[in-house]
């Protein structure tokens, strides 16, 4: 094992579980140090660049990994713990590394309920895009390794000697992704998303909207080619493809797939929904890209842009009639998964930024993880609905319980998810603009719906300012949840300082 980790980005492996007293390490490599032994040793593993843990740094990693698992128990008995799995990339500042950590539950004898447990992947610190460029190529590869190696944790642990050769065989091929990386290995992630689709039919628009550069609207002239801009979001990179519909460009991007389409994170496409005389030839095109990035064995999110659903003709038979086309021929072309499909207006910018956040969530490994604990907290502060953003207003994590549509006495016809999601930006706006002309006394503020309470906050994790919402029953619930906030944000920091970068 020591051979691997002195070559390897790789740094260790540590597999905890929770057992009577609580979080302890099962498996650890590289082999780690009472504080008295570390005297010893300590020159001579740094010399051969080894990570050298002491006892209490691995019991340290184990609490932290199975506490952002775990949370609260008592708040988790409707789901099904068998079939729970996340995976979420987490830092360890003292120790200089990253972990991509795999959290599931186990069987044993010796227990009447699943065990948690926690497998992590420890990588130099200055290397973690690593698992961010490769982590869809690590997770069958472990996914696969528990399946057989939990059936031997059934009666007991066995010792790590006899286990140490299944775990040497994971970590080669772990290494061989290594030696051949997705993409090169930084210091910084960086990030392609395109936005294609056929001309005419919004992804301009829709990154303008996204800038809220409302003035370049006007007299907008088409995308000749690829428009290449970057931004700066959640700590990393992200270069944005605007790659121009017409059928000259189309066939060019398609020729010269390893330059426009190659390593794309993720694809928005879009449908003009007024257009129903190319629907056609644009699932046409969008067959074509798939093909390509099937082809480049690039696991790409998709999100669809059915564009131009301004208010004044949404709800006409004509456009409705037009959008259950499209959703049809989405289903038809995509057995293999349910299209996420947003309609949008450049003239409703809520509708564009959920779209756009809703893809930039899907950047994240720890998105499930974070959604796990936003739903443990709400549920313990009896909120029937929380929403944790971005300063800029972009949804990072939700929690939707039933009592929340009968709170706000939102029709069965309105998608109560849609309906909170494409109105949350306009609380950050407001909530910064009353805060810049001191009209907000405090970090948060309170909005009365129906018979429910809208709760809006100033929150700051990792460092950094976003907002979080609750929808409550009651005003005096406030109590309880400024009470268990700060260890909220405590718990899921590191999450969220890994969210994207």
């Amino acid at each position: 094992m020591e051979e691997l980790f002195e070559t390897s980005i790789i740094k260790g492996l540590i597999f905890s579980s929770y057992g009577d007293l609580g979080p302890q390490p099962i498996y650890v490599w590289p082999k780690y140090y009472t504080e008295k032994e570390l005297e010893g040793v300590k020159e001579e593993r740094e010399r051969k660049n080894l990570l050298t843990l002491t006892t209490r740094d691995v019991t340290q990693i184990s609490i932290k990994n199975l506490s952002l698992f775990i949370s609260d128990q008592a708040f988790t008995p409707d789901i099904d713990t068998e079939n729970l799995t996340y995976f979420a990339i987490l830092p360890y500042p003292d120790f200089n590394v990253t972990s991509l950590t795999y959290f599931h539950y186990i069987n044993t004898n010796s227990s009447k309920s699943q065990i948690p447990t926690a497998f992590s992947i420890l990588v130099d610190e200055n290397s973690r895009s690593f698992l961010y460029n490769n982590i869809n190529r690590i997770k069958p590869i472990v996914i696969e390794f528990f399946k057989s190696f939990d059936d031997q944790l059934v009666e007991n642990y066995p010792p790590q000697e006899k286990i140490e050769t299944s775990f040497y065989d994971l970590f080669k091929k772990i290494v061989e992704i290594e030696r051949n990386p997705s993409t090169p290995i930084t210091t910084h992630r960086k990030m392609k998303i395109l936005f294609a689709g056929l001309d005419d039919s919004g992804k301009t628009s829709f990154l303008l909207s996204v800038d809220r550069k409302y003035s370049k609207l006007i007299g907008l002239k088409p995308t000749t080619g690829a428009s290449i801009k970057s931004i700066e979001a959640l700590g990393a990179t992200i270069f944005l493809w605007d790659l121009g519909g017409q059928l000259a460009f189309r066939k060019k991007y398609i020729n010269k797939a390893e330059i426009y389409l190659y390593e794309a994170d993720l694809l928005f496409y879009f449908i003009d929904i007024r257009n129903k005389i190319r629907f056609e030839e644009s699932i046409e095109y969008l067959l074509e890209l798939k093909k390509v990035l099937k082809q480049f064995n690039q696991n790409t999110p998709i999100i669809y842009i059915l564009s131009k659903g301004d208010s004044d003709i949404i709800k006409t038979g004509e456009i409705m009639e037009n959008i259950e086309i499209i959703r049809n021929r989405l289903e038809e072309i995509s057995p293999e998964e349910s299209p996420e499909i947003y309609v949008t207006s450049i003239f409703q910018i809520f509708t564009i930024l959920r779209a756009f956040s809703s893809g930039i969530s899907k950047l994240s490994p720890n998105r499930n993880l974070i959604n796990h604990n936003l739903r443990n907290f709400s549920l313990k502060t009896n909120s029937y609905l929380s929403l944790l953003l971005s300063i800029d207003g972009l949804v990072l994590a939700d929690f939707y319980s039933p009592k929340a549509r009968k709170l706000t006495k939102i029709s069965e016809s309105e998608e109560l998810i849609n309906v909170f999601e494409v109105t949350a930006p306009q609380f950050a706006m407001l909530f910064k603009i009353f805060s810049r002309f001191k009209a907000l006394q405090q970090e948060e503020a309170v909005f009365k719906v129906a018979e429910s309470v809208i709760l809006f906050k100033k929150i700051q994790a990792a460092d950094n300012d976003m907002f979080i919402l609750f929808l409550i029953d009651n005003e005096k619930r406030k109590e309880k949840i400024n009470t268990r906030l700060t260890n909220f944000l405590d718990q899921t920091k590191d999450l969220l300082l890994r969210y994207i970068s």
